[in-house]
C-alpha cells in the first residue's frame, strides 16, 4: 500500500485498507490512484486543516483534470467522492463534488467469430515454457475466457466465484463479489454447464463449495485478475490478435471488450427472434448487473458496425431518455 504524508494520512490509510478489502484487484489500483493524487495534492498546497473546503476540491479537480479526457475525469471524481464522504461520516467537514454524467467516447474492440476461435484453439493448448507460480493456470484460461464470452462477466466476478456459486442442475451462477455490491444470478447455456462440470472434475473441487472456481495451488485463494490478463496477453499474441488500436477513440482487444461482444451479440439474437427491444434491453441490463439503461447503451453504441440495425433500434427504444450534458456549463 502507498505511503500517505497528509494531514489525513491516518485516516486515508484506513479507508484504503477498507477499499482494498472490497475491491477487486484492478478496481483497487485505480481506486488508490486518485486517493493518493489527492494526498499528494494536500501536501503540494501545505494544506494544514482537518478540513476540505470547496476550494480545495475544486483546485484538485482543475489540477488533475489537465490533458485526460472527460470519463477520466469523472472517475476520480467518483473515486474520490467516496474517499470524502468516509471523512464526513466520520466527522470532518468536506464538501464532495457533485458527479458528472457523461458518454464514453472509446470505441471497444468487436471480436469476429474468427478472432474468437482462435482466441479457445490459443488457450485450450496453451502451455508454459518455464515454471509457473500457479500450476492450474493451463486449465483456468480456456473456461475463464468461455465464461466472459458467453456471459458477459466481468473480470473481477469471475475470479471471485466459488464452487458453491454454481448451480450445475438450474445451470445458474450466483455472483456475490460485484462492482457496486450488487449481487445478482446469472443463467448459462447447457453446453457451457458440461464444460465447467467437467472442468471441476478435473480440478478436483467438483465437492468443495468453499474452493475458488479459478484457485491458486490453494484452493481457497483465487487467481488475480491481474494474473488473467497477463496470460491473456500470451493468449491473445498466440491466436495472432493484435493489440493495436484502431482510430481515435479504439480501445483495442482486451478481455473487458468480450463483455461489450455479449451485449451486442445478445441484443442482435433476441431482435432476430423477434423480441421487441422493449423486452430485451431492460432484461439485458439486469443481467449485466447495470444500474441504468444508459450503462447498457455505452455497452451496445458500437453495435451499428457490426449488426447493422441494432444500434438504430436500441436508440428508438432510449429516445429521450438519456440527455446531452454541457460540460461548460
Amino acid at each position: 500500500m502507498a505511503t500517505c504524508n497528509s494531514i489525513f494520512r491516518d485516516e486515508i490509510t484506513t479507508h484504503l485498507s477498507q477499499r482494498k478489502a472490497e475491491l477487486s484487484h484492478e478496481a483497487y489500483r485505480h481506486y488508490e490512484r486518485t486517493v493518493i493524487l489527492f494526498d499528494e495534492f494536500l501536501c503540494k498546497i501545505n494544506h494544514s486543516e482537518k478540513e476540505i473546503p470547496i476550494s480545495v476540491t475544486e483546485s484538485w479537480l482543475s489540477d488533475i483534470s489537465k490533458g485526460i479526457s472527460i470519463n477520466t475525469v469523472n472517475q476520480h471524481i467518483h473515486n474520490i467522492r467516496q474517499l470524502l464522504l468516509y471523512l464526513v461520516n466520520s466527522g470532518y467537514p468536506c464538501y464532495v463534488p457533485r458527479t458528472v454524467i457523461t458518454h464514453d467516447t472509446y470505441v471497444p474492440y468487436l471480436y469476429s467469430d474468427e478472432d474468437v476461435e482462435r482466441i479457445f484453439m490459443a488457450a485450450d493448448s496453451m502451455t508454459s515454457s518455464r515454471p509457473v507460480k500457479n500450476r492450474n493456470i493451463e486449465n483456468e484460461m480456456p473456461l475463464i475466457l468461455r465464461m466472459l464470452y458467453c456471459c458477459g462477466l466481468r473480470v473481477g466476478e469471475t475470479v471471485n466465484i466459488k464452487v458453491g456459486d454454481v448451480d450445475f442442475e438450474q445451470s445458474l451462477i450466483t455472483l456475490r463479489v460485484t462492482k457496486k455490491y450488487k449481487q445478482r444470478i446469472v443463467p448459462y447455456d447447457s453446453s457451457l454447464s458440461d464444460i465447467i462440470y467437467r472442468y471441476c472434475v478435473n480440478m478436483e473441487i467438483l465437492n468443495d463449495s468453499e474452493a475458488y472456481l479459478f484457485p491458486t495451488e490453494d484452493r481457497y485463494c483465487h487467481i488475480s485478475t491481474g494474473s488473467v490478463g497477463n496470460y491473456y496477453r500470451i493468449i491473445r499474441t498466440k491466436a495472432g490478435i493484435s493489440k493495436k488500436v484502431s482510430g481515435k477513440n479504439g480501445r483495442g482487444a482486451c478481455l473487458h471488450c468480450f463483455r461489450h461482444a455479449f451485449a451486442v451479440r445478445s441484443f442482435a439474437k433476441n431482435e432476430r427472434t423477434g423480441i421487441k427491444a422493449s423486452k430485451s434491453v431492460p432484461f439485458l441490463s439486469t443481467y449485466l448487473g447495470h444500474d441504468s439503461l444508459y450503462e447498457t447503451e455505452k455497452y451496445l453504441k458500437y453495435g451499428a458496425n457490426y449488426f447493422d440495425d441494432t444500434l438504430a433500434k436500441f436508440s428508438d427504444y432510449t429516445d429521450g431518455l438519456f440527455p446531452e450534458v454541457n460540460f461548460d456549463e
